[in-house]
């Protein structure tokens, strides 16, 4: 995924939350797209095609990702999703990071033929 979307979606949104317009027309298009491409993201890692109901499946996953899904894809407390989508991020950076590390060793052990 790439960071420098998330990153300018993230300043549009910090923006409309300092302004308390975070339920604003703007703000909630803003939130459906951060959790779009977010719950792309975690699949992405995954190498699976984009399924909410198959979170609970997902080898790399956050701590509790299915009841934080349904959180932030819940259409009250805008702020609050926002900062769950906000803290999600990073912690499925570095779930890819995890799979990363691990499909390399995986290669170095298979023998090449």
């Amino acid at each position: 995924m790439n960071e420098a979307f998330f990153e300018s979606l993230e300043e549009q949104l910090d923006a409309l939350a300092d302004d308390k317009a975070m339920q604003s027309d703007r703000g909630l298009v803003l939130l459906e797209q951060y959790k779009e491409a977010l719950i792309t993201y975690l699949f992405e890692v995954n190498e699976q095609p984009v399924d909410v109901t198959q979170i609970e499946q997902l080898a790399y996953k956050p701590l509790n990702a299915a009841e934080r899904i349904d959180f932030i894809s819940a259409n009250s407390f805008h702020f609050m999703r926002y900062q769950q989508m906000k803290t999600m991020r990073p912690e499925i950076k570095k779930l890819a990071a995890i799979k990363k590390i691990r499909d390399n060793r995986k290669a170095k052990k298979e023998p090449i033929e």
